[in-house]
């Protein structure tokens, strides 16, 4: 029986896309959620939003990452073809992920992508590039003396969360077939017993759970564990180093989870919206809700480090965040509830790559709901 009504569980990033891929499929729709897509407790506020698969071990996240690509580009060419229209909530932005070993030979999958004009180079040849790229990234004199020896050079889609969430909840709570929305629940779900309940007091023939790390408790998952990460906000006009080299203009993502930089955590910097994101942690033992006076002072470190002039900027805003970790995510259909006469799909454990694939993992959560595979 194809679904007509569906309970989605969750407000984040892939609960929302999630609703619009029913709603678009002529599905009604009612959301529930304990949070408001906006509130810090959620990971889709905080993630830095970069496009690239990142702790996330499943042999499905390829397609998953290309189709969210692709949707991505998408909205940035319906959005740059229309002038009136304010700048979109998605850019593409340069990025650099450092190494301090030659990682060319065993490229992962999505590095194949031409859309993404990914290069494998020396530190060498990144700096020579750079001298008509102008991007701002710290000099090869840096790079090598710190043990860089070779980089990732790709062009992938940067979204800023604040704005995609509120734009994806707009056309949520807008859409004619959405019946009801109640992103705020005065007694949120502690068990699947009560989501089957709901969705039956609500006239729904089907669910699909997209409540992230909560569906550590809602479904009793033990091997759902929150890998926390903490990030500090610079505002994006905030004054940079120029890296002995004047004239660098363009914002660009640098990464590095090894080499001197990341000798305890990962290293990095996102420019995204109107604020930089400098992190990071993934750490998934730690369950401290704040940033520790060391933790900052190493993050502070960071942004010095990948060209924030700390001296004159300092961090507006701060966030700690658990991603939804899993050894392989839990996208599945859940049978043990047939005799209730709902369809049930569980959709969650993404790890740090909920924005790169929220799009892909909507859309196969949809087909095996509607059983159009």
């Amino acid at each position: 029986m194809a679904a007509t009504k569906a309970l989605v569980v969750g407000s984040g990033v892939i609960g929302l896309r999630t609703a619009l891929e029913l709603l678009q499929r002529n599905v009604r729709v009612v959301l529930r959620s304990s949070f408001p897509p906006l509130h810090k407790s959620t990971c889709s506020i905080g993630a830095g939003g970069l496009w690239m698969p990142y702790k996330c071990d499943d042999s499905r996240i390829d397609k998953w990452a290309s189709e969210t690509l692709t949707e991505l580009l998408q909205s940035l060419n319906n959005s740059n073809s229309n002038s009136v229209m304010d700048s979109p909530p998605i850019e593409i932005v340069p990025t650099v992920f450092l190494s301090t070993h030659h990682n060319g030979s065993d490229l992962p999958e999505w590095t194949k992508d031409t859309r993404l004009s990914f290069q494998h180079l020396t530190i060498e040849m990144l700096s020579w590039q750079n001298l008509v790229l102008k991007l701002r990234i710290p000099s090869e004199e840096d790079l090598l003396n710190a043990g860089y020896t070779h980089a990732w050079l790709f062009n992938p889609p940067v979204v800023d969360p604040p704005r995609m969430l509120i734009n994806m909840m707009d056309e949520v709570q807008n859409h004619p077939l959405t019946e009801s929305v109640d992103v705020e629940m005065d007694s949120p779900y502690d068990n699947m017993d009560e989501v089957v309940e709901d969705a039956i007091r609500y006239g729904c023939d089907s669910v699909i759970n997209c409540s992230g790390l909560g569906a550590a408790g809602i479904c009793n998952d033990s091997t759902l564990k929150g890998g926390r990460g903490i990030l500090l906000h610079y505002d994006r006009s905030c004054s940079r180093r120029e890296f002995n080299a004047r004239g660098l203009k363009h914002d660009t993502c640098i990464l590095t989870e090894e080499g001197e930089w990341a000798e305890h955590e990962s290293c990095y910097m996102i420019p995204r919206g109107d604020k930089i994101v400098v992190g990071g942690s993934y750490n998934e033992e730690d369950k401290e809700q704040l940033i520790s006076d060391r933790e900052r002072q190493r993050l502070e470190k960071n942004a010095w480090t990948l060209g924030i002039d700390t001296a004159k900027a300092k961090p507006c805003d701060e966030w700690v965040g658990f991603r939804p970790s899993r050894s392989t995510v839990c996208l599945q259909v859940d049978n043990s509830f047939s005799p209730s006469g709902l369809q049930i799909v569980h959709s969650y454990g993404t790890g740090g790559s909920g924005w790169t694939v929220y799009s892909g993992i909507a859309k196969e959560a949809v087909n095996l709901l509607l059983e159009d595979k």
